[in-house]
């Protein structure tokens, strides 16, 4: 792939980060004109490989997060399309059907296609009434022009070697005044003062902010008619209009660029504190014992709990994870358990390692156990900083 940015096309980019852990041997680059950060070299086509539940950069093949964001989806577009019409919805990267099974019952006479590169998943959407079924690269469908009213793509334009290219073809396969709904991460997560996983994953080629996404999505002729919510810092949701918007040139922008950079020097210098305190956090959890200790959260926190703060999971009473256990059964050995175990378990302490879902977590785990103690992966991060600092 050209080493020259996606963005404003030019050859400005500059080294700023290798990430930890990249089985691709990816770095991470900064555009000094536009801001826009990416990675390279740009290899969208890998082979498949097994499920690799990391706290580093070769995270990958465990599909769950694209739920999480259907009702935020339904909910934007219900506010710019009419859901009582015939509209003709295309589904980028469907994944097991969930936005798809929301369209249907929310939408009554809505015909879907579902674009599903893995054969393995795209079965999902297969008996769906009024849902046909594309097991394909959206960059090799051929979509028919001018056909869809709405275009929905979640948490897929960042795996793409050439985003401006397949939304250009998203602008064609719309009618006009058509919508795309656009989720994406955001880069702006990486400011989190508790952050310990590598972001900058294998899979993600591109590493977008609000601004250059918005440019991106205008730059194919969009115009934005509703921008990323400024208090989400997970994700980047766009509603754009497809409009007959001429060319304009996209100018230089150093504001861009040194916050992007700023960004990434505090997420270093973050990270590298943090994990540097995972030692300090396994030794009070180990320190529980001979207390009932169940972990809620077996993903990438826990990851890095034993693999770089040497927490031994056999301590544990349960390790609960309802979304891995529908790719693995054990985490280093130790198997995984569905959240209604902890009604049984009757544990004395529930630890919480996530940061996004935290609050959601500690809700269930209130009512699954009531007479635990809950605690969060925050708390004993920053139990952790006193004691490394004393």
């Amino acid at each position: 792939m050209s080493d020259i940015c996606e963005l404003c096309r030019r050859a400005d980019l500059l080294q700023i980060y290798e990430p930890h852990g990249s089985t691709r041997g990816l770095k991470v680059y900064l555009c000094d004109c536009c801001g826009l950060v990416q990675s390279l070299p740009r290899i969208d086509r890998a082979g498949r490989a097994p499920a690799a539940i990391s706290g580093g950069a070769d995270w990958g093949d465990v599909r769950t997060g694209k739920s999480f964001r259907t009702q935020a989806a339904i909910a934007a577009l219900k506010r710019h399309a009419d859901f009582n019409g015939d509209l003709s919805v295309l589904d980028v990267g469907s994944n097991r059907g969930s936005f798809v099974q929301a369209m249907l019952q929310t939408a009554p006479h809505a015909a879907i296609t579902a674009i599903e590169p893995d054969a393995r998943i795209a079965e999902s959407c297969a008996h769906a009434e009024r849902t046909e079924v594309v097991c394909a690269r959206i960059e090799d469908a051929a979509l028919e022009t001018e056909r869809f009213d709405i275009v929905h793509s979640c948490h897929t334009i960042q795996h793409l070697a050439e985003p401006a290219r397949v939304l250009a073809d998203h602008w064609r396969g719309l009618k006009p005044g058509g919508l795309l709904i656009l989720d994406a991460p955001n880069i702006a997560l990486i400011d989190s003062g508790d952050i310990a996983e590598e972001w900058f994953i294998d899979k993600h080629l591109y590493h977008f902010s609000a601004r250059t996404l918005m440019r991106l999505v205008s730059a194919a002729g969009f115009v934005v008619v509703a921008a990323p919510d400024l208090a989400d810092r997970k994700n980047l949701l766009i509603v754009a209009r497809k409009m007959n918007c001429g060319a304009r040139p996209l100018l230089a922008d150093s504001r861009e660029v040194a916050e992007a950079a700023r960004l990434i020097s505090a997420y270093q210098a973050a990270r590298a504190r943090n994990l540097a305190a995972l030692t300090f956090v396994a030794a009070e959890i180990a320190a529980m014992a001979p207390k009932r200790v169940a972990i809620w959260g077996a993903g990438r926190l826990f990851d890095s709990l034993v693999v770089h703060g040497g927490f031994v999971p056999a301590m544990l009473s349960h390790l609960i994870d309802q979304h891995l256990l529908k790719h693995v059964d054990s985490r280093f050995g130790r198997p995984l358990d569905a959240p209604e175990s902890l009604a049984r378990a009757n544990p004395d302490v529930v630890i919480v390692m996530s940061r996004g879902f935290a609050d959601e977590i500690c809700a269930e785990a209130h009512q699954l156990a009531p007479r635990a103690e809950i605690i969060t992966y925050s708390d004993l991060l920053q139990r952790a900083h006193l004691r490394k600092a004393a």
